[in-house]
């Protein structure tokens, strides 16, 4: 019995190398920082709300048509294709949409997530070229826009995208990469919370699109 049981378990370590040395795999983190450009219904856009108590609400939305953000990504390659998870989180003041005193600025926090899939070219050279597309969940926070009565407090909008990706990869050393890419995701707000009427759902999505100019230094192990 223990023979069948040996000659299984050398057969299964056998494909496992093969498998290995056709789907080279390797692991890898980066980090960088870029700039984002937005436009969509954000830019000139304030919403008004009746709560489940009869209260109307007001929300202002933040200008965010300029702003940077770090970029941290963990993933695998997996011969000419990668995986990887996405984080980008940053704090910036904005001027906030809908008054007429162009003065009323708020800190807006900007949070996103996503799973992105590249497909790379002229792998396994040095030098490589990406393409790929993502899904993001993307929450933004910000001070002094939601007004009820005499209350003034933050808002979040939440919401989800679909984008496409373009990425220059140029391999330093064996395991040290560069990596300048570009990102462009359309984004719809669905809903947004206040803390005066909780999260709500908005009657149309407010949708905005996020231009992404960035580089990151990768290591890969």
């Amino acid at each position: 019995m223990k023979r069948p049981i040996i000659i299984l378990a050398l057969l299964i370590m056998a494909m496992a190398a093969h498998a290995e040395e056709a789907w080279p795999r390797s692991f890898f983190a980066s980090a960088g920082f870029g700039i984002y450009a937005t436009r969509g219904d954000l830019s000139d856009r304030m919403l008004s709300m009746t709560d489940t108590a009869g209260r109307k609400q007001s929300i202002h939305a933040p200008e965010i048509s300029f702003f940077g953000s770090p970029d941290i990504t963990l993933g695998v390659n997996v011969r000419e294709f990668t995986f990887d998870i996405n984080f980008q989180i940053w704090e910036t003041e904005q001027d906030i949409n809908g008054f007429k005193d162009e003065s009323v600025t708020g800190n807006s926090l900007f949070w996103r997530i996503s799973m992105e899939f590249t497909y790379n070219l002229f792998w396994p050279e040095d030098f490589q070229v990406g393409i790929g597309m993502f899904y993001s969940f993307t929450t933004l926070t910000t001070d002094n826009t939601a007004y009820i009565e005499d209350e003034v407090s933050e808002s979040e909008f939440m919401g989800s995208s679909f984008g496409i990706l373009a990425n220059v990869k140029y391999y330093l050393l064996d395991n040290l990469a560069i990596v300048p890419y570009v990102k462009i995701h359309e984004t719809w707000f669905r809903n947004v919370y206040t803390e005066a009427s909780g999260l709500c759902d908005l009657d149309s999505y407010i949708w905005q699109t996020f231009f992404f100019v960035g580089l990151n230094v990768q290591f890969q192990f």
